[in-house]
């Protein structure tokens, strides 16, 4: 009698289904364990994916006599950020798109014209290689051919602040948390307390990223001042009377009102850029203060106008003033007799008080602006320059 041999072996029969009323818990057992290891492949790889690019996010520099920053942030696959030399020359500002997979970064660097066209791009990749950041690509820049550059993260880390502060030390992508600034009189040297090692004293104190020690605190924040870092200052416009408006709000505001540097939190150094310039047929921007630093910049994005109400987000991906990171601030604003009053907001799953989105009236914060971006052409914030 011939057997039929398809059955044996390799392709064993499947299970029989049981009959209805019967427990069915050992048929769906094989399945079960099926999906419960897919699972683990999927959370594991999301983590993988996740320390991948805490590896990468926040800034990067060159030595300081060829400054190149980079400062990338990174949601999922992708990347936005910016690019710049001397940041404090808004004129040198360009902007990040690209994405990251297991390889590292491909990204495209846009440098605009002030209307806002492009003038050219950089096309280029960055990884990892111990404890630097090698970027190589083409320049398309007059005469720019191939360049291949290699970037640290700052030992001098980010300013303290009133409460603990975030950040992203090495290429390891391992979290430090930098020591809540001191009460007054008894705070430690900018960077002092920074893990793992303190970098060197800088000069005195500072609450947040350019602005006073003693700054208070806005509605919505954590920190001394808002700026890269700290969360919004409520500044007083006179002695016991609090900030008064000179004049009604400018309605409706457009691209040419907010395009510029203004500056805002302090006066020297440490003093606050925040540079919005035209991106096609939208603006983008960075804050910085000091600007040599890539730990107290970041960059600005999703920004909207609407009436007479500025919307936009600082990108906190390499430091931040809050319990987790990535993470976004929210900033809320209006214009009037060229002041920029802005409400600074952190969302509570960061650790903030929420975001309102409600324009400020009385209480917030006020830069002063804007700059032509030609009139900061020059302006160079490197200490031994």
């Amino acid at each position: 009698m011939a057997h039929d041999t398809t059955r044996q072996g390799r392709n064993p029969a499947p299970a029989a289904r049981p009959a209805d009323g019967v427990s069915t818990a050992w048929y769906n057992l094989p399945k079960m364990k099926t999906l419960v290891a897919f699972l683990v492949v999927v959370a594991s790889a999301q983590s993988a994916a996740a320390q991948a690019a805490d590896r990468y996010r926040g800034g990067w520099r060159t030595d300081d006599s060829d400054p190149h920053t980079y400062e990338f942030s990174i949601r999922g696959e992708q990347v936005r950020g910016i690019y710049c030399t001397l940041c404090s020359d808004a004129t040198t500002l360009a902007f990040i798109d690209g994405k990251l997979d297991s390889e590292g970064m491909t990204f495209v660097v846009t440098h605009v014209q002030p209307d806002g066209r492009t003038a050219y791009q950089d096309r280029a990749t960055a990884r990892i290689e111990g404890d630097r950041l090698i970027v190589a690509g083409t320049s398309g820049a007059p005469r720019g051919g191939s360049f291949r550059r290699m970037l640290h993260r700052d030992s001098r880390g980010p300013d303290p602040l009133p409460g603990p502060v975030l950040w992203l030390p090495d290429a390891t992508g391992k979290v430090a948390t930098l020591a809540p600034l001191a009460p007054r009189g008894g705070g430690p040297a900018r960077g002092a307390a920074a893990p793992p090692a303190g970098p060197p004293a800088g000069a005195g104190v500072a609450g947040a990223p350019g602005a006073a020690a003693a700054a208070p605190t806005a509605p919505g924040g954590r920190g001394a001042a808002a700026g890269p870092g700290g969360a919004g200052a409520a500044t007083a416009g006179g002695a016991g009377r609090g900030w008064q408006q000179p004049g009604p709000w400018k309605n409706p505001l457009s691209a040419d009102d907010v395009v510029g540097a203004w500056i805002g939190f302090g006066t020297g150094v440490n003093k606050q850029y925040f540079i919005f310039r035209r991106v096609g047929n939208r603006l983008r921007g960075m804050v910085c203060g000091r600007c040599d630093n890539p730990f107290t910049l970041a960059a600005l994005d999703d920004i909207e106008i609407d009436g007479d109400t500025l919307r936009f987000k600082i990108l906190h991906d390499g430091w931040g003033d809050a319990p987790v990171l990535p993470f976004d601030k929210w900033v809320t604003a209006r214009i009037v007799a060229n002041e920029l009053r802005a409400v600074f907001e952190t969302p509570k799953e960061a650790g903030g008080r929420g975001v309102t989105g409600v324009p400020p009236s009385g209480t917030g914060t006020t830069l002063i602006g804007p700059i032509p971006i030609e009139g900061t052409r020059g302006n160079d914030s490197r200490p031994a320059r």
